[in-house]
């Protein structure tokens, strides 16, 4: 009988160090991308989010041929004007913007995330759109501007409304990173 010894493979404490050594510097390179990857998602589910809400508020208006409001949320009910709260969609035919008894709730729209801003700017600054029966806004065009926490006029994003109820995304039409407003002009994330 042979005499049968089975060699042992594995990492020695050194090797250990230097792998770990080399993840941490590829990490700290690839965080800050990270960083701005997730900026660009968040602004991007929260422009959605909004758009999606829009376009519900318009065709139901259409559809039931009775005034939707969309509206920064002040309460579970009522219209306010402070967009990071989240914003509510309902029928409102006696255009009070609370949401009385009988007036259906079409959606309820989640606040941004924490530190963000979303604003909104329109005629005589109004903070709700109105929809009336064939789809156009009671109230004039506008904008919605939104930047996430910490972050730069790169990481904006903004949607704009017309008179006709039609909505469109904010582009970079000049490519020099940052999205322009409806008149032409870079977005600006207020400090």
């Amino acid at each position: 009988m042979r005499n049968c010894i089975k060699k042992a493979y594995g990492y020695t404490l050194i090797e250990l160090l230097i792998t770990l050594s080399i993840m941490s510097i590829l990490i700290s390179f690839a965080l800050p991308g990270f960083a701005s990857m997730l900026r660009a998602v968040q602004g991007d589910t929260v422009m959605n989010s909004v758009a999606n809400a829009y376009q519900l508020a318009r065709s139901t208006a259409i559809t039931e041929r009775k005034p939707v409001v969309l509206c920064a949320k002040a309460d579970a009910r009522t219209c306010g004007a402070d967009w990071t709260r989240g914003a509510l969609v309902f029928v409102d035919p006696n255009n009070n913007r609370i949401q009385d008894d009988g007036e259906r709730a079409m959606a309820d729209i989640a606040p941004p995330p924490t530190g963000s801003h979303l604003s909104m700017k329109a005629a005589l600054g109004k903070q709700y759109l109105r929809f009336m029966d064939n789809g156009m806004l009671e109230n004039t065009a506008g904008s919605m501007l939104y930047c996430p926490p910490n972050g730069t006029a790169r990481d904006a994003r903004n949607i704009i409304f017309t008179r006709n109820g039609r909505l469109r995304f904010g582009s970079d039409a000049n490519h020099d990173g940052i999205r322009e407003n409806a008149e032409g002009q870079p977005l600006d994330c207020p400090s």
